[in-house]
């Protein structure tokens, strides 16, 4: 085994690690939190990490420790509802654009063309400025600037096996587009989708931290990663608690997704799965 395959495994454990253990305390948060979220205590303004406080507290007086907690629900579960819509829309239009070809393949590749020549920033401006920064639009934001990588991913692979002689002996047989896309091409792309998914979920939860960052995200006073790290960017010199624990956080959490999502790479680096029909040919 060489000392690259070797490494592998362990950083894709080191990665799975991080994830599962920012998931178990985010969705704790309630249980795990020595205060609430949104308490604040004017008399403790700005107090740095004591036993009281664990990461100390903000301008207002509220507990970091709990805000980061709190953070990572919002923040994690926004991307991971993003994450998902956004790829299932790249694996369908991937998969319709293969199987379908013609026009169909082209609208969506105009689709995406077309979502790669406007910087997403300039989107999320155009459409939280029109209908607000909530949940739902901020989504929307997150998907549209999102689908694109598993679209291209999927639609790639799919077009270079729907011309194998396997899937033409399907064909042959009688089998349908439903029947070919859901037996044969969909475990093919299984383990791409699945890279494809974990790299996007790093970028969205970057981009969702980015536009909190910005004031475009998730809106004061509920507790975001980016709009945290915004709010203590002033008081570096002084009170570097305020930004630095859930900056670490963030960077945890996609350090997490990168490592993990480069081991599957890493794991699948032969080549995607095939169908049963591919690894054995119709008599």
């Amino acid at each position: 085994m060489s000392a690259r395959t070797g490494r592998v495994p362990v950083a894709g454990l080191l990665g799975a690690t991080l994830l599962t253990v920012l998931v178990v305390v985010s969705v704790a948060a309630p249980l795990l939190s020595t205060h609430g979220p949104l308490d604040q205590d004017l008399g403790a303004v700005l107090r740095p990490p004591s036993a009281e406080h664990w990461f100390g507290t903000d301008e207002l007086g509220r507990d970091v420790f709990s805000r980061v907690l709190h953070g990572g629900r919002v923040g994690l579960g926004v991307t991971a509802i993003a994450a998902v819509v956004a790829a299932l829309i790249g694996l369908v239009l991937g998969l319709a654009g293969a199987l379908f070809g013609g026009w169909v393949d082209t609208v969506a590749g105009r689709l995406a063309d077309v979502q790669l020549a406007i910087p997403t920033i300039v989107l999320a401006l155009v459409i939280l400025s029109f209908v607000g920064n909530s949940l739902g639009p901020l989504i929307v934001v997150l998907v549209s600037g999102s689908w694109v990588l598993t679209f291209r991913v999927i639609r790639g692979h799919a077009q270079s096996v729907v011309h194998r002689p396997f899937i033409e002996a399907a064909r042959l047989s009688g089998a349908g587009r439903r029947d070919i896309a859901v037996r044969h091409l969909l475990p093919s792309v299984l383990p791409l989708f699945t890279v494809a998914f974990t790299l996007n979920a790093s970028a969205i939860l970057l981009l969702e931290s980015s536009l909190g960052f910005l004031g475009l995200g998730v809106q004061p006073p509920t507790p975001d990663w980016g709009s945290m790290v915004a709010a203590g960017q002033a008081r570096l010199d002084t009170a570097a608690w305020v930004a630095l624990f859930p900056g670490a956080a963030l960077v945890l959490a996609i350090v997490g997704f990168q490592l993990t999502g480069d081991a599957l790479a890493e794991r699948f680096a032969a080549g995607p799965r095939v169908s049963a029909l591919e690894k054995e040919p119709i008599s």
